[in-house]
């Protein structure tokens, strides 16, 4: 087992979190009853619903996710990791983002499956960032 192929994977495993983050944060979830029902609009779609039409649609106005770039969000994670939500503190070392968009990023990072898995990885148990206000 070379010591270079555990960095490999290291790299592809945050490549893919990323990716996955991405998703979540970009795409809003569709929920279609039976038949392509929608419950929400009480009516029947008349075009399907794909990514690319929501991505690319005139009405989308863009989130606050596509203004971080990968590196600024893995910045953004270790800050976290590291100073909790001292979020005058985080934004010393991600000098690119304002304290207010670091804390409109923390609130939307938060409600994705990719947080709950790096709480888990990231945060020890006795430091508590809180998820009460969710």
């Amino acid at each position: 087992h070379h010591p270079q192929m555990g960095l490999w994977i290291i790299a592809h495993r945050m490549a893919e979190e990323y990716i996955s983050l991405a998703g979540e944060l970009m795409l809003p979830g569709t929920h279609l009853g039976p038949f392509g029902y929608d419950p929400a609009q009480g009516k029947y779609p008349i075009e399907r619903i794909t990514a690319y039409g929501v991505l690319t649609s005139p009405l989308r106005r863009p989130t606050v996710v596509e203004k971080w770039s990968p590196y600024e969000i893995a910045t953004f994670e270790a800050a976290v990791a590291f100073l909790g939500k001292q979020f005058h503190r985080v934004q010393k070392l991600i000098r690119t983002k304002s304290t207010k968009e670091i804390v409109e990023f923390y609130y939307i990072w938060k409600k994705t499956h990719h947080y709950k898995m790096w709480k888990k990885q990231y945060i020890p148990p006795e430091m508590d960032l809180g998820d009460s206000d969710e």
